[in-house]
């Protein structure tokens, strides 16, 4: 490490004049005589937060300064805090100026979270630390360099009901009205399905709901990208949505997810048994698998073998002892072994991050046309598998007093189509039994002929149906969403939308 402690302790340290302002104001809030005090408190938050800060924009005027020995201490205690913001910065290696930088950057982050937080709290100072506490418990040891919380008790991440415009107009057609949709009130569903044909506006007014409801919580996000558009592109493209949540743009094989996928609970024969038996459903689900009986025991107990020798099991340990056995037993190779070769032929997966360090981050995993369907859908058949039992191992989301039911992670399927029919286990799961865990699943389809091969009817479970227009037929249109509903006579920007609860849907302006 070429900085010092000598030069960061002299160093003066500062974040942008809006920022700085609202470091005032936490002062003012909390009691706090000195600056420096508020200043800690934002980067200690932004440092949970395992996505790195965004720099303030260059035409940002810069706040007062701070100088490092006021801001951080001396001796042991700027020690910790350095070792703290290099760790999550990765690097070794940094100077003053870089430092300075990544400071204001978190410190900057750090004072936005804590003001959604008190407005959260609704400016209650006991609500609001007790809300810090449970953020605080975050950080400890995950796999890899993640730090990110463990165990059953994972930190809820909304407090108080979030009610969410349908679109960016979100107008009644008729009436004029507002239309909101109250997403995790009591008795209702957090999930949502948004169904149209392509140019719809079906992404454009998901879209705009994930960025309300990041206004109202900063939850996690994981989205399963079939276009390659819901991030920003190489040209500066796309929905943004990596900027609005902080979330890394993954695209496999090119960048390996950074997930332990075929973690388990614990390395007892029941867990293994359940873990291979769970990687054989989702592997049973690729079009080339044709798995029969003798094929379905086999890689069951390939799979188990794999899971009982490695600490961490990676795919290539279970297509390695598949292949063996196969041997040993002097099968000649068929679909099975053909698709599980296919998979593993490149590194979709690198485990990094435990599933509870991984998702507690934000993500985004394109998967384009150009990667093999069979990667495509092992991919997302396994990282769902992984979400559902994460989520169902944990203890109920907190609930605030009117009964709205907290979030801890909201998972978007986009072009769902590609996916659905596959009747996966763990998205029926995730759909019926994630609501009381903090989860809330958005499906983006084209149809809802799409959902009908599912063996669930997914979309009674969910709290918001809405369809633009589509060629799907009468009978199903009237299926979800009531008598007389004609989707193929709706106008630019219009939907048909039905939340719980509604006797009909209703017809909507989402966009214009």
């Amino acid at each position: 490490m070429t900085l010092s402690l000598v030069e960061a302790a002299g160093a003066n340290f500062r974040t942008d004049e809006e920022s700085d302002k609202l470091n005032t104001e936490f002062m003012n809030r909390l009691g706090m005589r000195k600056r420096y005090l508020p200043a800690r408190l934002a980067i200690a938050r932004s440092l949970a937060v395992i996505a790195p800060p965004s720099a303030p924009p260059d035409e940002a005027d810069p706040g007062k300064s701070i100088k490092g020995d006021t801001l951080f201490g001396t001796g042991t205690t700027l020690s910790v805090w350095l070792a703290l913001i290099f760790e999550r910065a990765g690097e070794a290696d940094m100077d003053v100026k870089k430092l300075i930088s990544l400071v204001g950057a978190h410190w900057r982050r750090g004072l936005q979270l804590l003001d959604k937080e008190w407005e959260q709290a609704e400016r209650d100072v006991a609500r609001f630390v007790k809300r810090i506490v449970d953020v605080a418990d975050l950080p400890t040891s995950g796999k890899g360099t993640a730090l990110a919380g463990t165990g059953t008790n994972a930190s809820t991440y909304s407090t108080g009901r979030l009610t969410i415009p349908i679109g960016e107009v979100a107008e009644d057609v008729s009436t004029k009205e507002k239309i909101t949709w109250e997403m995790n009130g009591p008795g209702g569903s957090p999930h949502s399905a948004i169904m149209g044909g392509v140019g719809s506006g079906k992404t454009r007014t998901a879209v705009a709901m994930l960025k309300s409801i990041h206004e109202k919580a900063d939850v996690p996000f994981i989205a399963f990208d079939f276009k390659g558009d819901l991030g920003t592109d190489a040209s500066g493209k796309g929905y943004h949505l990596d900027r609005v949540f902080g979330a890394r743009i993954l695209e496999p094989p090119r960048e390996p997810i950074p997930l332990d996928v075929l973690s388990m609970q614990s390395p007892d024969d029941i867990d293994i048994a359940e873990a291979a038996s769970r990687f054989r459903e989702s592997f049973g689900r690729l079009k080339g698998s044709r798995l029969g009986d003798k094929q379905r025991t086999a890689l069951h107990e390939a799979a188990s073998s794999a899971l009982a020798v490695h600490e961490t099991c990676e795919l290539h340990h279970i297509g390695d002892a598949l292949v063996d056995l196969y041997e040993d037993r002097e099968w000649k190779e068929d679909g099975a072994i053909a698709t599980i070769k296919e998979i593993c032929r490149f590194p979709l997966f690198e485990p990094q991050f435990d599933p509870a360090s991984f998702f507690q981050q934000s993500w985004i995993i394109r998967l384009p046309p150009n990667v093999a369907e069979d990667s495509r859908t092992i991919v997302v058949n396994l990282v769902l598998d992984a979400l559902d039992q994460y989520l169902n191992s944990l203890t109920d989301a907190d609930q605030s007093e009117d009964g709205s039911r907290g979030l801890r992670i909201i998972c978007m399927i986009d072009e769902a189509h590609q996916i659905l029919g596959t009747k996966l286990p763990s998205l029926s799961n995730l759909i019926r039994m994630s609501r009381s865990k903090g989860g809330a699943i958005m499906m983006i389809s084209q149809s809802p002929d799409d959902f009908s091969g599912e063996d669930d009817d997914f979309l009674s479970e969910m709290g918001l149906v809405a369809a633009f227009a589509t060629n799907a037929p009468p009978k199903n249109a009237t299926r979800i969403l009531g008598k007389g509903a004609n989707l193929t006579a709706l106008q630019t920007g219009q939907c048909l939308a039905k939340r719980r609860g509604d006797q009909s849907a209703k017809r909507i302006k989402a966009w214009e």
